[in-house]
């Protein structure tokens, strides 16, 4: 008996080799049973020939037909803006397109661009299957992702086997399974990065919008564990210095909030590590590193400042954070950039400038308008690092014949579209009644952008227009009081005085012992105070 050994199973030396000198195996795989109308419904779990039956092959056929027809179109289009000749700043501007097109981030579209060039140039068996309806759409995608770091010859390998299976009859973990285990005999260097190519360093700001974030470093364990090692001694000694710091009354270091100086012990080390972490000098050797102009932009409702609302504010244009941050944060700045606008259209008052670099309160303002790069689709945070760029040109030579330096001519882009903006290769105009900015990218696309006058403000408009109707009526409330407008008149104050007098009197007649309700003869009569005549009931 033959004995064949699972391609999983073989190291990955013995995968290797045979990827270079062989191919890999071709393995039937075929369903069980073949997926009929029957099947379907028993793959459900549902009842035959009921409405929940019904909806289950509505669902199958449309997603085998109309999605499928769509998909296919869709990357047709797509794969027609790649070109293996274009330029690097080609490239990029057809990835925009696509965005553009398919109103998604740029990141996306360069996926989906990268993703329909693969499918039609190195996939062209499996993409005719999904035409066929055989092929679901996330299956197909799915194996894009699982073939990306193969060659392109690995890849037609990969697409004339997973064609050959019986696709259409297949329940959807026995595909994972079999490209899975297709896939990993080109090597484990097909499925995943080495360590090595994984360095990376990333911010991701807590989804709670709780005022907190996460920076992860990410690389090979030895770096990673030698770098934490590092860290807690830094943190043992810098907690060691500050007991004797405690001890003699000497400065602590590394008490970021005053804690250990308000508790008299010293900190735990996670606390240490952090501060260490956040707070320390990084060193790059002989190169040397310019002072960063580091900047907090904090936009914070005035309401929310004065502590009458409890609407969000905003951390670099796009992190939400917690009113009480915002309101510690604000209470700590050394100085403050004040920049004023209408407070419902967010619009920049000041007349425009006839020099060629904004004014600080208007740098100030874009940064608040265009927290990330104002080209469509792009994702980049340009409050630090962007550019501040004239839609209209500004001419040097005769500032009044170009485009001024207003508010309304300016946006802010990442250095990358700057770039291809100033070779032509996107080309922005901005309507002047609208505020809107058209973007034509090329020959490709046009996209049409509203402009950005919600500064945390127009959300709030009816909040502030109530706020400021509250004061005027606490005002007016008060100077009522202050006039004695609620002032009783001295006839007033003697009439109730009686009123009570006799209340007490009833009471004290009604809550005797002896009072008999069969026969009542009525109270007795109480004798007038002087200047009072009786009470009228």
């Amino acid at each position: 008996m033959e004995h064949r050994a699972d391609p999983s199973s073989v190291p990955t030396a013995s995968r290797g080799s045979r990827a270079r000198y062989g191919e890999p195996p071709r393995k039937p795989v075929e369903a069980r049973t073949p997926l009929t109308v029957e099947s379907l419904v028993d793959r459900a779990e549902v009842t035959p020939r009921t409405p929940e039956s019904a909806t289950v092959l509505r669902i199958f056929q449309r997603r085998r037909e109309e999605h499928a027809a769509l998909f296919v179109a869709e990357m047709r289009d797509l794969a027609s803006l790649w070109s293996e000749d274009d330029e690097h700043d080609e490239k990029a501007l057809h990835a925009l397109a696509a965005a553009v097109g398919l109103r998604t981030k740029l990141t996306r579209g360069e996926d989906r661009l990268r993703d329909a060039h693969v499918a039609l140039t190195d996939l062209p068996s499996c993409f005719a299957r999904v035409g066929e309806g055989a092929l679901p759409v996330e299956w197909f995608e799915w194996l894009i992702r699982s073939v990306l770091r193969l060659s392109p010859h690995q890849r037609r390998q990969v697409d004339e086997r997973v064609a050959a299976w019986q696709l259409e009859s297949i329940d959807v973990e026995r595909f994972y399974r079999e490209l899975h285990a297709l896939v990993v005999w080109f090597g484990r260097a097909a499925v995943q990065e080495t360590p090595q190519e994984q360095r990376s360093v990333s911010l991701a700001p807590s989804s709670d919008g709780d005022g907190t974030a996460c920076l992860m470093i990410r690389g090979p364990i030895p770096e990673i564990s030698a770098f934490g090692q590092r860290l807690d001694a830094a943190a043992r000694a810098v907690q060691d210095a500050q007991r004797r710091a405690l001890d003699t009354g000497a400065p602590i270091a590394f008490d970021l909030d005053g804690v250990a100086a308000r508790e008299g012990r010293q900190l735990s080390l996670s606390a240490l590590q952090y501060a260490i972490a956040v707070r320390s000098q990084l060193d790059t050797g002989a190169v040397q590193v310019p002072d960063p102009a580091f900047r907090l932009s904090l936009v914070v409702p005035v309401l929310t400042l004065l502590g009458r609302s409890n609407a969000p504010a905003t951390l670099d244009g796009t992190i939400p954070i917690p009113p009480r941050m915002a309101r510690e944060l604000a209470a700590k700045a050394p100085t403050f950039e004040r920049v004023l606008t209408d407070p419902v259209t967010g619009e920049y008052l000041p007349s425009a400038s006839r020099t060629y670099r904004p004014s600080a309160a208007m740098a100030e303002n874009l940064r608040l308008i265009d927290p990330v790069c104002a080209v469509p689709g792009c994702s980049r945070n340009v409050m630090t690092v962007g550019e501040m760029d004239h839609i209209e040109e500004f001419d040097l030579e005769a500032p009044t014949h170009g485009g001024p330096t207003s508010i309304e001519n300016l946006h802010r882009l990442c250095r990358r579209h700057h770039r291809m903006k100033s070779a032509g290769l996107l080309d922005p105009v901005r309507e002047r009644e609208t505020g809107a900015t058209r973007w034509r990218l090329a020959d490709t696309a046009v996209c049409d952008v509203a402009a950005n006058t919600d500064l945390v403000t127009r959300e709030l408009a009816d909040r502030l227009r109530a706020a400021w109707q509250r004061y005027g009526d606490e005002l007016e409330f008060e100077a009522m009081i202050s006039t004695g407008a609620f002032d009783e008149s001295r006839a007033e104050d003697a009439d109730q005085a009686e009123a009570y007098r006799w209340g007490c009197h009833l009471i004290d007649y009604y809550s005797r012992t002896e009072y008999d309700e069969a026969d009542d003869p009525g109270p007795p009569p109480l004798t007038p105070l002087p200047g009072q005549g009786p009470p009228p009931y």
